[in-house]
């Protein structure tokens, strides 16, 4: 924050990236109810992810041309391929019960422990309270013939609904079932020209078939991993999907009732030279001048695993691209 070439304004909205041409010149953004505008000495760097990302630049007046008519917007630069080619990591648990309650829980029996583990954290930063939760995860092949995993797993010591979002009292386990490369594209759309107004956003998950078997045979392979042995002296009975649901119809039934996101939306954006790309491997933006693209948004397709590490490394490999072109390495 002391960065002589820094500045942070909190409580900001991006309203629109401004034009002069074809050159982006400044960002316009509301703050405390009054719209500012920010003027660019070189480059405007849209870092926004792959939710917010297409919906100001079709704001902007790049997109297709007919969406943004819909919503009154003049053309800037025809890029069909903004806010298209949506993908996302989808999600599926197993749960069971922890017999031997040395789960972290929601019940009375635990509040021993919990005041024990506020002590360890308040004194040394141990015990559970110090955990991330997501304790274990590995990677899976469905099959010996598998290139590449297309499973990713995160066990919990504890019941997890609904993010966390649903309180779920007891003692248990929770491993997760992430499908690592769907098949499935959806897209950001805007419901309005007014850039408060939150985007449409229409992930179109388990839309391809092969979607549905891998997300299928992924959800067999977690129930298998809790019947084997080692969870023995702990495995208390299946509490989701539940013992009886075994036919793969209930299974599918289970996954469209309770498959989340996992926070890994990409794509949007993305980098090529084809018809429907929209920056180019520099990220910079297909036909405009001074305006790049560094987030999620700009994978063509969403990586075999979590996006957080691989975004730092395209935000530096931005930040070197630039250094580049201005001759400032």
């Amino acid at each position: 924050m002391d960065r002589p070439n820094l500045t942070v304004l909190t409580g900001a909205h991006a309203t629109r990236i401004l034009f002069s041409g074809k050159q982006a010149v400044g960002v316009e953004i509301e703050r405390k109810g009054e719209r500012q505008r920010i003027e660019a000495e070189r480059e405007i760097v849209l870092s926004g992810g792959a939710i917010n990302s297409p919906q100001l630049l079709q704001l902007s007046g790049v997109g297709s041309k007919q969406a943004l008519a819909q919503h009154g917007i003049a053309q800037v630069a025809d890029l069909p391929g903004v806010g298209q080619n949506l993908q996302d990591h989808l999600d599926v648990t197993v749960m069971v019960r922890d017999r031997s309650k040395q789960a972290i829980g929601v019940a009375p029996g635990f509040l021993p422990k919990a005041l024990a583990g506020l002590w360890q954290y308040w004194r040394k930063r141990e015990g559970f309270l110090s955990s991330n939760v997501a304790e274990t995860g590995g990677f899976a092949r469905l099959s010996p013939q598998s290139a590449l995993p297309e499973i990713q797993f995160h066990f919990l010591p504890t019941y997890l609904r609904n993010h966390g979002r649903d309180l779920a009292p007891g003692y248990g386990a929770t491993l997760h079932m992430c499908q690592l490369r769907p098949k499935s594209r959806g897209f950001i759309a805007l419901k309005s020209a007014d850039p408060l107004t939150a985007p449409a956003i229409q992930p179109n998950y388990l839309s391809h078939a092969d979607d549905w078997d891998e997300m299928l045979r992924g959800l067999k392979l977690a129930r298998r991993i809790f019947e084997a042995d080692a969870f023995r002296d702990i495995h208390g009975g299946e509490v989701a999907p539940g013992a009886g649901v075994r036919s793969d119809q209930d299974l599918r039934a289970y996954i469209r009732r309770s498959a989340e996101s996992i926070y890994h939306p990409v794509g949007s954006c993305k980098m090529g030279h084809d018809d429907m790309a929209v920056v180019d491997a520099q990220l910079r933006v297909h036909g405009l001048s001074g305006l790049r693209v560094a987030d999620a948004s700009i994978m063509p397709t969403v990586i075999g695993g979590n996006t957080n590490a691989p975004c730092m490394v395209i935000g530096q490999k931005c930040a070197r691209a630039i250094l580049s072109s201005h001759n400032l390495q």
